[in-house]
């Protein structure tokens, strides 16, 4: 205990003293909740969405340039083990350079490009919660992180921004020449737009070849933000192809702000023959007790699920 105590001390200073010479940020969450998940049919306590802890910074070098990087600890709030035995910096590593002119280029473990700015921007949840959108990302077993990644996102071109991704496949044998991923969004008020490719050929980490697109869009009517979204994946070891029709809503009600989504997942076969995978309706209402701190309650139901149909949490969310 007090080895322990005495680790997060020198953390404090050192985080203390960079803070000193550049902008050094400790930052975290913790979110859990009492949920019954669909399929099953007993409660468990569980993490609501990732509870982390990280750290970023930027360093000034002059001239509009900037040396960044962000190392982020994921971990299971409830039992306080870690989120990926392999992975202590789970959630994220990286470090590279950013330019007010021409972008930001790093390298590391980071999101691929197509999720992280297109697909997770269209599910209110933010893939949170027993309420979060069943992506094909999940269903194609696909990756939403890579590992030995080269990312380069550019500036905001007159609302348009361009996200680009690399990732090296360093595993001896594959015939490969890595994964690589995209994303391409336009922002103009209360318009949203936005599409994402990712292209997974390494194998890297047990994950199957494939390819899969996504088409997002959003509007904020202002009582109202209007999202929706098409997909199609490749099924791992089949052949098949994965469709995702989303579409959701959300709303400012009481200080807080109510949820709503409905999406489908279909498989289809080389003969054109679709079957459905999930057809799921969920709700939800979060309401913030201050900036940093928002408990919630959801309900979610997939049609598609033989026994157990629904699921519903509720819980609380800390960010510091």
């Amino acid at each position: 205990m007090k080895k322990s105590l005495l680790a997060l001390a020198v953390l404090g200073a050192f985080a203390g003293a960079a803070s000193a010479q550049s902008n050094v940020t400790l930052y975290g969450r913790v979110d859990l909740s009492i949920a019954r998940n669909i399929g099953t049919d007993h409660w468990v306590m569980q993490n609501g969405s990732g509870s982390r802890l990280g750290v970023r910074g930027a360093e000034d070098l002059g001239g509009g340039l900037k040396a960044i990087f962000n190392v982020e600890h994921r971990f299971e709030a409830d039992s306080g083990t870690l989120t990926n035995a392999n992975k202590f910096w789970h959630g994220r590593s990286i470090v590279g350079l950013a330019g007010d002119s021409w972008g930001q280029i790093h390298l590391g473990r980071e999101y691929s490009p197509a999720f992280l700015y297109v697909s997770l921007l269209a599910d209110p949840w933010g893939y949170d919660t027993v309420a979060a959108h069943l992506n094909l990302s999940g269903a194609g077993n696909l990756p939403t992180r890579k590992d030995n990644t080269i990312n380069y996102s550019s500036p905001d071109i007159s609302g348009f921004r361009a996200h680009f991704q690399w990732a090296m496949d360093e595993v001896p044998g594959n015939d490969s020449n890595g994964d690589w991923a995209l994303a391409l969004t336009y922002s103009a008020g209360p318009l949203w737009v936005g599409f994402g490719y990712d292209r997974t050929d390494s194998r890297a980490g047990g994950f199957e070849k494939g390819d899969w697109a996504i088409l997002s869009a959003a509007y904020d009517f202002g009582s109202f933000k209007l999202i929706g979204a098409l997909a199609q994946g490749d099924q791992p070891g089949t052949g098949d192809k994965i469709r995702d029709y989303h579409i959701a809503a959300t709303a400012p009600i009481g200080g807080g702000e109510l949820r709503a989504a409905f999406n489908k997942l279909e498989n289809k076969d080389a003969s054109g023959d679709a079957e459905d995978l999930s057809t799921r309706f969920a709700l939800g209402y979060h309401y913030p007790l201050s900036k940093r701190t928002t408990v919630y309650v959801d309900f979610a139901r997939d049609g598609e699920v033989d026994d157990n149909k629904w699921g519903a949490d509720f819980g609380i969310k800390h960010n510091f």
